[in-house]
């Protein structure tokens, strides 16, 4: 007998489960299709076990800040991969028992459309009024000679042998993550960028700060160059670059984007329209398909790749399936972070932004190094750059690098978007002395 659902959703990843969720929520029949992890990318390969392994070698950093360089042990690596694996398979089995516990039908294989209202799983049809594809996004394959020995970057944070010496291609967020964690960790560490621009759309001189902050552990950041060859064998590798430059290394993960994983789901039988960079949705994420909807890495959108984004997107299509939202996805304020060490964190209007249009903003920077929450983890790098309205005379922005930065533009990400004004935060007590409490002379000029 074939089964029928109200709703489909191909993809157990964050963004497909915040869409299966939220419309079993409604009362939905729903099924969940995972072709590999359930979780996803980020669960699996991606901020799961990347925050595992930064809260190791923060640890580590910690210690070493306190009791001085000299007889401090390494990282125990296989200690705190083990943990982390730990951690991943236990967030995925959570993720399959909580589809389960409301009523959601799990289904492992691949799926393929056979027309717009039928799928094909395991050789089983099955049936439903509605669809969310959620299939995320798989590493962009470089071509040049050599490139099967370049290992992507979800490969480091599921690695279990720290190499030690690594070199990292591009200059995002994940590049960032994995140049601060290997470099604590003990390894050497090359980033190698192919233009001046690293960390596009941060303050370019947080950014600066960032980078002086990793040239101290040792990390050597290369810019305008690329890679042409690499050779040898896994383990022991000879890179060559345009402009000239060779040198070994053990391993090379690529940081370089990624592409829409939609080429084999036959989107053609079901009417769906997908262009290079994904499938095309519309400002309700609905595709050319009415009943086809599309959320996270997959679709094409206005936002970035980040798996805030595709949670919210996937709750958003949820409620929509069940007919209690008519309005266009409207995104809340930003906030964004590289998890590197140390932290560098941003919400709402940037700074950058701010600087190219100083008729309508203001900047307000606060040397946070002085201060008691920051003294006390020997964070003397840490620095807050608020954007002002000129003319309303709100903070509209924020940036700030330190070891707590996400946790503090956390809070002021809490205080924009709700347009906190000076005397309702001094009218709430917070515990002190705390970050928390650190807002009453922030907020203020």
């Amino acid at each position: 007998m074939m089964r029928t659902f109200k709703t489909i959703v191909i993809g157990g990843g964050v963004g497909g489960a915040g869409a299966a969720m939220r419309a079993a929520a409604h009362g939905q029949s729903v099924a969940v299709i995972e072709q590999r992890d359930w979780g996803g990318t980020t669960v699996t390969r991606g901020s799961t076990p990347k925050k595992v392994l930064l809260g190791g070698v923060e640890a580590h950093h910690a210690y070493c800040e306190q009791n001085g360089p000299v007889n401090v042990p390494p990282v125990n690596w296989s200690r705190l991969t083990a943990h982390r694996d730990a951690v991943v398979s236990q967030t995925q089995e959570r993720f399959k028992q909580r589809f389960q516990a409301n009523g959601i039908t799990p289904i492992e294989g691949h799926a393929e459309f056979l027309n717009s209202r039928q799928i094909r799983v395991n050789g089983e049809t099955l049936t439903a009024e509605n669809f969310v594809i959620a299939t995320g996004a798989r590493p962009r394959e470089l071509a040049l000679p050599g490139s099967q020995l370049i290992d992507h970057s979800g490969s480091f944070f599921r690695s279990h042998a720290l190499p030690k010496r690594l070199t990292i291609l591009g200059a995002g967020v994940i590049a960032f993550a994995i140049a601060g964690i290997a470099s604590e960790a003990g390894a050497a560490v090359t980033l190698i960028q192919h233009n001046r621009v690293a960390l596009r759309g941060f303050d370019a001189e947080l950014v600066a700060a960032l980078i002086a902050s990793l040239a101290k552990q040792g990390v050597q950041v290369i810019f305008d160059d690329e890679l042409t060859q690499v050779t040898g064998q896994p383990g022991d590798l000879q890179v060559t670059t345009k402009g000239g430059r060779q040198w070994s290394t053990n391993a090379i993960y690529s940081a370089l984007g990624r592409l829409a994983n939609v080429e084999d789901l036959n989107l053609k039988a079901a009417q769906v329209a997908v262009t290079a960079h994904g499938i095309q949705v519309d400002e309700y994420l609905q595709t050319s398909n009415p009943h086809i909807f599309a959320v996270g890495d997959c679709a094409v959108t206005a936002t970035p790749n980040l798996a805030n984004y595709a949670v919210f997107q996937g709750k958003y299509v949820g409620d929509l399936l069940a007919a209690t939202t008519e309005f266009p996805i409207k995104y809340p304020l930003q906030a964004s972070a590289v998890f590197s060490i140390p932290r560098l964190a941003q919400v709402g209007t940037g700074v950058a932004a701010a600087r190219q249009d100083s008729n309508h903003y203001a900047l307000r920077s606060v040397n946070l190094s002085q201060w008691l929450t920051y003294q006390r983890h020997y964070d003397d790098r840490a620095k807050l750059v608020m954007v002002v309205n000129r003319q309303s005379g709100q903070v509209v922005g924020a940036e700030a690098i330190g070891y707590q930065a996400d946790v503090l533009i956390n809070y002021l990400a809490l205080l924009i978007q709700q347009h906190i004004t000076p005397e309702q935060l001094h009218d709430t007590f917070f515990a002190y002395p705390s970050m928390a409490a650190d807002l009453y002379g922030i907020w203020t000029d």
